[in-house]
């Protein structure tokens, strides 16, 4: 199994990969980690795309079974070998209360009013709020839709709100059915 669980900033991507990984035994990789170098404040300065291919590529290759999880669409990567791609979908509202708590909770007082990361999470969050309805090129659910449909064979696309643990369980008998 080669699965992707791919959707905007605040869908669950990343906790839900990690979670079912966890159930199945298997590698969790999320493409976060492949995008931006770590920087303190974090997200500054990315990886070149070449870097990027390399590193994601290296760690892949090596296993035989593994999550990954976030939005390669774009990276223009080789042949990954995808067996299921999951696309959660929960809509525009439901991510954008998620990612405003998961930011309050990692930066604090660093993204309030006088903060240091004050103009750079308004920007961030402007920018994840055209993720459904954006369709140029980049991160957007056409490109991420589109990129899942074309490189598995198996898609599962979850539009319901479901509770977490539900939802995990959910990608879980998908990954696990026979085809």
């Amino acid at each position: 199994m080669r699965a992707i669980i791919t959707g905007g900033p605040g869908a669950g991507c990343t906790s839900t990969a990690a979670r079912v990984a966890a159930m199945l035994g298997v590698l969790h990789f999320d493409s976060d980690a492949y995008f931006h170098k770590p920087t303190d404040p974090p997200y500054q300065e990315p990886y070149s795309p070449e870097e990027r291919r390399a590193r994601i590529a290296r760690d892949l290759q090596a296993q035989d079974s593994w999550i990954l999880s976030g939005s390669v669409a774009t990276w223009g990567l080789a042949d990954l070998g995808l067996t299921h791609g999951v696309v959660l979908d929960v809509g525009g509202p439901v991510r954008l209360a998620r990612l405003a708590q998961r930011e309050r909770a990692r930066f604090a007082g660093r993204i309030e009013v006088g903060g240091d990361m004050r103009e750079e999470h308004e920007s961030f969050m402007a920018w994840a709020e055209g993720y459904e309805a954006r369709n140029d090129w980049g991160r957007n659910l056409p490109t991420d839709l589109a990129f899942v449909r074309a490189e598995c064979p198996l898609v599962s696309v979850i539009r319901e709100q479901l509770e977490f643990e539900e939802t995990c369980e959910v990608v879980r008998r998908f990954l696990v059915a026979p085809p």
